[in-house]
């Protein structure tokens, strides 16, 4: 392996780091979306009921039964919501930990192009110290004959 093959799995890797980070990103602006509806139902639940508690005696079986729909419609889109958001969480969770695992892969792949071009420079500067060496002895061979 060298270190173009390197470098190519790093931006191969980048990408795929930068793909995932989109997809978290958009997960993540859904789960608050949800929480958002989720929150918006509850205080709806709750001005309703209040409000059905303030006309008390007044309300006839129609308007109890519409009332008594309308508070089970609510409690049911809430914990449709509530379980919507707790699967989107756990998707936006592994998503995250599959974007930590990402980064740590591009991080890697950096430490090994770093550890090859340290390689590299280091052999290039061993093969020119060898080639001043060899060229200093044979100055010294021609200067003794």
């Amino acid at each position: 392996m060298n270190v173009r093959a390197v470098e190519q799995l790093q931006r191969l890797s980048e990408q795929k780091r930068d793909k995932l980070s989109a997809i978290y990103q958009q997960q993540r602006q859904q789960v608050e979306n949800y929480q958002q509806q989720l929150q918006l139902l509850s205080q709806l639940k709750q001005h309703y009921t209040g409000t059905e508690q303030t006309h008390g005696v007044t309300m006839n079986s129609a308007m109890l039964t519409n009332s008594n729909q309308l508070t089970s419609q609510l409690t049911t889109m809430i914990d449709h919501h509530q379980h919507e958001q707790a699967i989107m969480s756990a998707e936006c969770d592994h998503s995250a930990q599959q974007l930590q695992a990402s980064n740590q892969q591009v991080k890697r792949f950096e430490e090994v192009k770093k550890r090859w071009l340290a390689k590299q420079q280091y052999e290039q500067a061993r093969k020119e110290q060898k080639q001043l060496e060899e060229l200093i002895n044979l100055r010294c061979k021609k200067r003794r004959i």
